[in-house]
């Protein structure tokens, strides 16, 4: 049952959309930075090792928000004034911290299955794998990316329609203040 008592989010759920926000993007663009280098290039370790540490990162945060979401009043959902895009409002919410759950999973899943823990993090030397599609984690990971790119796209597109064209003032509600 959802405590509903808030006219805006709680400053630690906040806090938590925003640096999921700063995550998924720095890993995003990190991970579009990497595909462009040969596996062979021994300067991929260093963004290979930020993004997975980026990745960590996100899996944690977006674990405690969820937790911080469960507990914390939050405000009514919001109403476009249509039930079906009051539906895909709620549908895209949720979609949206399954796919950032989603994707910090499967990437963590291809470290382990392609080895890169002791070989980014561990110093061992080791050779990246000449490939890491070779690894199912990794088309997991590939086709998350941009459906979830897709559903922030959407979910900004929404904000934007809310707050200039509906003008609810939406902004307010996942931003600091009384």
């Amino acid at each position: 049952m959802e405590k509903v008592t808030a006219v805006r989010y709680h400053p630690l759920q906040v806090t938590f959309h925003w640096l999921t926000v700063m995550l998924v993007l720095t890993a995003f663009i990190l991970g579009k930075f990497m595909s462009r280098l040969p596996n062979d290039d021994v300067s991929k370790i260093a963004p290979l090792a930020f993004h997975m540490a980026v990745g960590i990162l996100t899996l944690l945060v977006i674990v405690a928000r969820f937790v911080a979401r469960a507990k914390l009043p939050k405000p009514h959902h919001v109403t476009a004034g249509n039930a079906v895009f009051d539906w895909i409002g709620k549908f895209v919410h949720y979609a949206l911290y399954l796919m950032v759950f989603l994707i910090a999973i499967s990437g963590l899943s291809l470290s382990m299955q392609a080895g890169l823990p002791p070989i980014v993090f561990g110093g061992s030397g080791a050779s990246l794998p000449a490939d890491f599609y070779n690894f199912t984690a990794r088309l997991l990971h590939g086709f998350i990316a941009p459906a979830l790119l897709l559903l922030v796209l959407l979910h900004v597109g929404a904000a934007f329609y809310h707050q200039f064209l509906l003008k609810d003032n939406i902004f307010n509600r996942m931003w600091y203040g009384k």
